[in-house]
């Protein structure tokens, strides 16, 4: 797998769907390296072990859909703080771009994304993309 140049971080939401295209479609034009991450933010365990079922599911779909173009996406799962999460894992892999939407899913007491998005614009050390 090529160096990963950018980071895909999703939630599952429509906004998501729009930057994951986004995505695909920047690693496929420069042959780079993807990643996708989904990240868990959920004190009940209860909850938790739902949205890990959940997280997996997407990183999956994201995944198919990359093969399908021929694009290789390495998946990541952590658990944490969306914006913090988003930004160490930037961080640990140098990317280049971080590419997310606007709007993050909401429901089962969470907001994953959204107010997120305006976070890691602001802390990012790297360029980042928000998609609508």
């Amino acid at each position: 797998m090529a160096k990963v140049e950018v980071l895909l971080a999703i939630d599952g939401s429509e906004s998501a769907k729009k930057a994951e295209i986004a995505a695909l479609k920047i690693t496929k034009s420069y042959n780079i390296g993807m990643a996708a991450l989904y990240v868990v933010n959920v004190p009940s365990t209860s909850e938790q072990a739902e949205l890990i079922r959940f997280g997996e599911k997407v990183l999956d779909e994201v995944a198919e859909d990359g093969k399908k173009m021929g694009v290789e996406v390495q998946k990541i799962l952590k658990l944490g703080s969306p914006a913090d999460t988003i930004l160490n894992v930037a961080k640990s892999l140098n990317v280049h771009t971080i590419v997310m939407g606007s709007e993050g899913k909401k429901g089962l007491k969470r907001v994953l994304l959204g107010s997120v998005a305006e976070n890691v614009v602001r802390n990012a050390q790297c360029s980042v993309l928000v998609a609508r």
